[in-house]
């Protein structure tokens, strides 16, 4: 039988990129001084943009000099009393943050006992780039601990910040960036072909699966990720892109801006155009304007919005300092917002927050904790399975470890009976009914 060729529409759903969302997502990941360098740029090349100053008056393109460096705050902040002081971020006296003394921070915050023993020597023992200098099983014949818990808190630094130090690779240092991005997993593993692309690229595509269109974004990906997370960190000037403080006892969080954020758009340009050409170039000049000013609008109101949720959840931590910081997930505060667990990790990269003990990297308060699951999960599963047990024959500590083991979170029988006498629930034998 003859097969013959016919057409056939098919209607199907597909996920589609627009370009203002893309911006959105590019625009979310900058830090406060990225982005203010982007919006500085966009000046330069759009003739509809325009800055006000205080008294809206325009500020012409040639005057923009270290006025665009001013900084204000929506509502007022910490650092001045009176909204309409300027704060300017060049009269911090910040002494430079060395790539140690920023994950030594994090260490601390992360690790206890032997572990953090192993952390602060992995961290003394990275070279300029990040990168870990001596091998595994060095480190681990050094302090007299089994190698498997020397990778098992290498990995975790892995993903600190700055994501990648502690790599042995700069394969695996490329793959904890896309990993903490939210990247496809098909991209992810294509970071493993690297070598391969530069090669070969028809085998590239064809060991990997990604088509030419794929292969655009991968290389798109790819020139996001930093080759060497732990130089750029020895000249930062660290500027807060959130304040947060108590009043009355409950968290405020403020999203610092500076003046070229709340840019003008000048129409007057489009009803001066008298040639179609020059017409159709400042329609997508004002699009561009547009559509640039809406993505500061969403990144501020989202970035504010994972502040509040996550404060929220350190009030502690504004009470009392650092060591009142609990474990927190990206996942629950993705589950609260409703929006993808990705967006949290882009929103928190290379950001950093003004509190009352200081300024901490956005990323110190997603602390992970047992088995990478908050103690507040832990908690709430101890007591479901306690409530859910046999009355008559109720379960040990060792067995309640046991059943969570099964689910994926691994934890010993002592940290079991803190956590279950910390919510006031008694032990196996008085809770026997007889």
């Amino acid at each position: 039988m003859e097969v013959k060729p016919e057409l056939q529409q098919q209607l199907k759903l597909e996920l589609k990129l627009t370009p203002a969302l893309l911006q959105n997502i590019e625009l979310l990941q900058l830090s406060i001084l990225e982005l203010e360098n982007l919006i500085r740029d966009e000046i330069e090349a759009n003739p509809l943009i325009e800055i006000e100053d205080e008294q809206n008056e325009v500020v012409e393109k040639n005057e923009i000099s270290e006025s665009v460096w001013d900084f204000v705050v929506d509502g007022g902040n910490l650092f001045v009393k009176d909204d309409s002081e300027v704060f300017d971020p060049l009269s911090i006296k910040a002494s430079p943050v060395s790539l140690r003394d920023k994950l030594l921070k994090q260490v601390h915050l992360e690790f206890e006992k032997e572990d953090l023993e192993v952390a602060r020597f992995i961290v003394d023992n990275l070279d300029k780039r990040g990168f870990l200098a001596v091998s595994i099983e060095e480190i681990a014949r050094s302090l007299s601990v089994p190698v498997d818990r020397v990778e098992s808190v290498r990995k975790r630094i892995l993903h600190f910040d700055p994501v990648g130090c502690a790599a042995l690779s700069l394969i695996e240092c490329l793959k904890a960036q896309a990993e903490e991005l939210g990247i496809d997993d098909k991209f992810v593993r294509a970071i493993d072909e690297i070598e391969l692309l530069r090669k070969n690229k028809k085998r590239f595509l064809e060991k990997t699966g990604l088509t030419e269109e794929e292969l655009e974004e991968f290389l798109g990906i790819l020139k996001h990720l930093d080759l060497q997370p732990g130089l750029e960190v020895e000249t930062v000037r660290v500027i807060p892109d959130l304040i947060v403080y108590l009043e009355n006892g409950k968290p405020v969080v403020k999203i610092l801006k500076t003046k070229t954020f709340s840019f003008r758009i000048n129409p007057s340009y489009l009803r001066s155009a008298d040639t179609d050409k020059l017409k159709k170039y400042l329609n997508e000049k004002y699009q561009r304007a547009l559509n640039l000013k809406k993505a500061i609008e969403q990144r501020n109101a989202t970035l504010k919005a994972i502040g509040e949720a996550v404060f929220s959840h350190q009030v502690e931590f504004l009470k009392h300092g650092e060591f009142a910081i609990k474990p927190l997930s990206y996942k629950e505060i993705a589950e609260k917002l409703s929006i993808h667990e990705s967006t949290i990790s882009r929103a928190v990269k290379d950001k950093f927050v003004e509190t009352p003990f200081g300024v901490y990297p956005f990323k110190v308060f997603f602390k992970r904790s047992v088995s990478g699951t908050s103690v507040d999960v832990i908690k709430e599963a101890i007591r479901e399975i306690i409530e859910n047990e046999d009355k008559k024959r109720p379960l040990s500590d060792s067995k309640i470890a046991q059943l969570l083991g099964k689910r994926g979170i691994k934890i010993a029988r002592r940290t079991v009976a803190k956590y279950r006498e910390e919510m006031g629930i008694p032990g196996a034998f008085e809770r026997k009914e007889r």
